[in-house]
């Protein structure tokens, strides 16, 4: 398998550098009870936690080693490393990595309610973080680590199954059954049987309605949101049922995942690319309620996931229409702040105004989605390039230049997603297939290699395969306009797209216009329209009927109303 080293020479390489600098660096100093909640876990009194605290810790590890794929900056992996470290320190000796007291662990009981369990996510945080810190390992190889998530896991192997209470019994199934997902991935790493042997108990515990029963619905051909769990949450659940395929070579599992996938994207997907309603599936995208940050990321990584098992390119051509929009919507291109909620039309809020509930003294700006939200910029690391059985796939066209351990040198410029046309310039030492997605949405594409014409189809990958000896590609994409009709509230609305960008009307640009009185846009002012890149980044369309539209990820950015579904005529 191919390792690549990124250089992205876009303004999503400005917002990886502004997150990991502004944001991720600054965290243990910032936020200092994100690690002093585990130091003082038995010091009363207890500390006022969430029921979900102890994740904090976990997805601020997994958010910035998926920026650190991004820009391999040495200020963030020096920080990571720290933070680790210290983590690592506070874990007790029987392996427990959460933050309430001793007779309340993984229990679902709350340090002042000892009693009463269902009340917390213990073994969730616990995930996030032995997640968290498996990819930290994977990538400096230090044994500390790897140590440190077989205790925990130890310890989880001590307490529930073979004649011991089981995992469903400290409730918030949905959340804590997502510990089935490391399992899986501890099987794999180490082919050692006790760790399949309780993921397979997990899944029994799946069996029960109350914790979803996943399988059994997938299989029977119902929609994610007739589940009786569809609620964001359990994508980690999917994803380990996703793992147990690679466990066990049952393809029952990847079925299960797949079905899950494609039903949300059939019936729960905004016209950003995020998912979820009010942090759920409901069966249909046109409610105008809180579409949540984690469930993108949730939702991302489980699309990232089914990508690795079998590449399909309409999966990525999801991934790019989300991270262009959503992802991306769903940060401040400054890198400080992040949202919770990226509506269709509204405001963007930082996370921290809209779900304040979750701040706590000596974490002023933690919650769900702060630490959760970089994740989905760094998601990109796993698409963007890809090497499957000797095939290097590009699926990613905005400006970059990318370096394998084989001596393969890709470098993409244009100025994508602003423009249509694309430079590819490849080098290898030896022989190499190379694979360039061909959206299928771009229903005219052009292409040339050394001034020879090709003919990619939309929907398929361009499949090339020689040495390259600085060759180079010329691709043109179809940015013809496209727009998608809405339905229940938005009925007699569009959204309009071009290339793989969302477009929407912003206040602040549109100064002589009312948002309650916004004319119907016409057809031949889109036609007549192309993208402008201006030097801030913003992508404007200036039609001549007086309406200036701007891209997604700027729309609201300076805290102005925004929308995206209009009327054209």
């Amino acid at each position: 398998m191919l390792r690549f080293t990124v250089k992205l020479m876009s303004e999503t390489g400005r917002l990886v550098d502004h997150i990991c600098k502004r944001w991720l660096v600054s965290i243990r100093e910032t936020n200092p009870s994100i690690l002093d909640m585990f130091r003082d876990r038995d010091v009363q009194p207890y500390r006022d936690l969430l029921p979900w605290s102890g994740e904090f810790a976990g997805k601020h590890l997994t958010s910035a080693q998926a920026i650190y794929k991004l820009n391999g900056d040495r200020e963030l992996f020096d920080s990571i490393s720290q933070f680790v470290d210290e983590l690592i320190d506070l874990q007790s000796e029987d392996g427990y990595l959460g933050c309430y007291q001793k007779n309340c662990r993984l229990t679902g009981a709350f340090s002042d309610d000892p009693e009463t369990s269902g009340k917390t996510w213990d073994a969730w945080s616990h995930y996030h973080i032995l997640y968290g810190l498996f990819l930290w390992y994977k990538e400096t190889r230090n044994e500390r680590y790897w140590r440190a998530i077989l205790k925990a896991a130890d310890l989880f192997l001590g307490q529930f199954y073979s004649g011991r209470k089981r995992l469903i019994s400290i409730g918030s199934s949905e959340m804590n059954l997502a510990v089935l997902h490391i399992f899986a991935i501890l099987y794999q790493e180490t082919q050692d049987q006790k760790y399949l042997d309780f993921a397979l108990e997990i899944e029994q515990d799946l069996s029960h309605e109350a914790a979803g029963n996943y399988i059994h619905h997938a299989l029977s051909g119902r929609e994610y949101y007739e589940c009786p769990k569809p609620r964001w949450e359990s994508l980690h659940v999917i994803m380990g049922i996703a793992e147990l395929y690679t466990c066990t070579g049952n393809t029952k599992y990847l079925q299960v995942a797949r079905q899950i996938f494609y039903s949300i994207l059939k019936t729960d997907v905004h016209n950003t690319g995020a998912f979820s309603t009010d942090e759920q599936a409901i069966g249909h995208p046109f409610k105008n309620a809180a579409i949540e940050t984690c469930c993108v990321v949730a939702y991302n990584a489980l699309a990232c996931q089914l990508l690795r098992f079998q590449n399909e390119l309409r999966i990525a051509d999801f991934l790019e229409l989300s991270f262009f929009n959503a992802v991306k919507g769903s940060f401040s291109n400054s890198g400080r702040w992040s949202t919770y909620n990226t509506p269709m039309d509204g405001e963007r809020l930082a996370n921290y105004h809209s779900i304040v509930f979750q701040s706590r003294p000596g974490s002023p700006d933690l919650n769900c989605c702060s630490v959760n939200a970089p994740r989905g910029v760094g998601l990109l690391n796993e698409w963007m390039i890809r090497e499957q059985d000797g095939v290097v796939y590009i699926n990613y066209f905005e400006d970059f230049i990318a370096e394998a351990d084989s001596g393969l040198r890709i470098e993409v410029t244009g100025g994508y997603p602003g423009q249509s046309r694309i430079l590819i310039r490849l080098f290898s030492p030896q022989s190499q297939k190379i694979a360039i997605r061909i959206p299928q949405w771009s229903k005219n594409t052009t292409a040339t290699l050394n001034d020879s014409q090709l003919a990619p189809a939309p929907g398929t990958y361009l499949m090339l395969n020689q040495q390259w000896d600085h060759d180079t590609i010329y691709i043109g994409f179809d940015f013809a306009a496209r727009f998608l009709d809405g339905d229940f509230a938005y009925r007699g609305m569009q959204s309009l797209y071009i290339g793989p960008v969302l477009y929407g009307y912003d206040v602040s640009e549109n100064p002589a216009f009312e948002l309650t009185a916004i004319p119907a846009i016409p057809y031949a002012d889109i036609a007549a329209a192309s993208p402008q890149a201006m030097q801030d980044g913003r992508l404007l369309l200036k039609l001549n009927c007086g309406i200036t539209l701007k891209d997604f990820y700027h729309l609201g950015q300076s805290g102005c109303q925004y929308k995206t579904w209009l009327k054209y005529s």
